[in-house]
C-alpha cells in the first residue's frame, strides 16, 4: 500500500512538472510569436519607406532632367539671339555708324531702334522708301530666327497732333499704333513669319530723353524692333 502511494505521489509530481514546463513552453511560444509580428511589421515598415524614398528619387531625377532640359533650351535660344544680334550689327552696318539705328541685347531681349526720320516723314505713318530698304535688311535677319517672340513698338515725342492730321490721327496713341501695323506689313511683306510679329502704340508715354529739348524730342520719335525668346 505504502508503494502504491509512493508511486501515485511520484506521477502526481512528475505530471505537475510537466505541465509547469508545458505552460512555460506556451508563454515562450506567445512571446516568439509576438516578436516575430513584430518583425512583420517593422520589415512592412521598411519596405514601405524604402518605396516612398525609390518615388522621391525617381520625382527628383525627373526635375533633374526637366530642369536640364529647361537649361538646354534657353542656352540654344540665348545663342540664337547672339547670332542673331551679329547678324544684325552687319545687315545694319551702315545705318549703325550713321547713328539712325541702334542695336542693344540686354536681359534676354534684342533691341533695334529705328529714328523716325529713316522710316518716316513727319506726320505720315506711311513707311518711305529709304524705310522700306532698311526694313528689308532687318526682316532678312528676323525670318530665319524661330521661337522668337517679335514687337514692333511706335513711341512719339510729346507734341500734340495738328488739327488737320487730327482728321486722321486724334492723338499720338493713334499714330505710334498706325506707324507700328505699318512695319509690320513690311516685315510680314519680306518673308518673317506674321505669327510671331505683334504690333504696338506707346505714344509719348515711353520716353528716352527730354521732350523740352529739340534733340530729345527726336530721340523719342522712334520705332524699336524687339526680338525675345518665346514663353512656352
Amino acid at each position: 500500500m505504502k508503494g502504491i502511494l509512493i508511486c501515485i505521489l511520484a506521477m502526481l509530481v512528475f505530471s505537475l512538472t510537466g505541465c509547469a514546463e508545458l505552460k512555460e513552453l506556451r508563454v515562450e511560444t506567445s512571446e516568439q510569436k509576438a516578436a516575430i509580428d513584430q518583425l512583420n511589421r517593422d520589415n512592412q515598415a521598411c519596405q514601405d519607406s524604402l518605396k516612398e524614398a525609390e518615388e522621391r528619387l525617381r520625382l527628383a531625377m525627373l526635375d533633374i532632367s526637366d530642369k536640364e532640359k529647361e537649361l538646354q533650351t534657353r542656352e540654344e535660344k540665348a545663342r540664337e539671339q547672339s547670332d542673331a544680334f551679329t547678324r544684325m550689327q552687319q545687315a545694319m552696318k551702315v545705318e549703325l555708324e550713321s547713328k539712325q539705328v541702334a542695336l542693344q541685347e540686354l536681359e534676354g531681349k534684342l533691341t533695334l531702334t529705328m529714328v523716325e526720320s529713316i522710316l518716316f516723314d513727319s506726320g505720315k505713318a506711311e513707311v518711305k522708301k529709304e524705310g522700306q530698304e532698311a526694313l528689308q535688311k532687318v526682316a532678312g535677319v528676323l525670318k530665319t530666327v524661330q521661337d522668337q517672340e517679335i514687337v514692333v513698338a511706335g513711341h512719339t515725342d510729346n507734341v500734340q497732333i495738328g488739327p488737320n492730321l487730327a482728321k486722321i490721327y486724334p492723338t499720338n496713341w493713334e499714330l505710334s499704333a498706325a506707324r507700328a501695323i505699318s512695319v509690320v506689313k513690311i516685315l510680314v511683306a519680306d518673308g518673317v513669319d506674321p505669327k510671331y510679329l505683334g504690333a504696338v502704340g506707346y505714344s509719348e508715354y515711353r520716353p528716352v530723353a527730354d521732350n523740352d529739348t529739340p534733340e530729345g524730342r527726336a530721340q523719342n520719335r522712334r520705332m524699336e524692333i524687339i526680338l525675345m525668346p518665346v514663353h512656352k
